[in-house]
């Protein structure tokens, strides 16, 4: 089964996305902050992470660069209503798969995940 994370401090936006993919048929877990999410993946393998930027004393961007030290092949989707151009640059450059602006369309990210997710299958245990 597909493992998603899914790492934002709007609980009701955790709501919302957690239940759409889960209809979708993923395992869905959800951290609300950045110490949580980063501890998730050393405790649980996930196959994909969706990521906000703003998560308080760690941002998107540090959440990242740690989670490609403990699982190098996560696809991440990061997400956020603060994407200035040097922050969806760091994360271009990083490695993220996408950069989704708040407010986003729901079916979009979904499309977004599930493309992700057929592009790497192979790299998907």
């Amino acid at each position: 089964m597909i493992k998603i994370l899914l790492v934002d401090d709007d609980k009701d936006l955790c709501k919302i996305v957690s239940d759409v993919l889960k209809e979708e048929g993923y395992f869905v877990k959800i951290a609300y902050d950045g110490e949580s999410a980063v501890n998730k993946l050393k405790d649980e393998k996930f196959n994909l992470m969706i990521l906000d930027y703003k998560l308080g004393e760690k941002n998107g961007l540090q959440v990242f660069e740690e989670s490609k030290q403990i699982n190098p092949s996560l696809i991440t989707i990061m997400i956020s209503a603060y994407g200035n151009k040097k922050v969806r640059a760091r994360a271009k450059e990083l490695g993220t798969y996408s950069f989704l602006d708040k407010p986003f369309n729901i079916k979009r990210l979904v499309n977004i995940v599930n493309k992700a997710l057929l592009e790497y299958k192979d790299n998907i245990q």
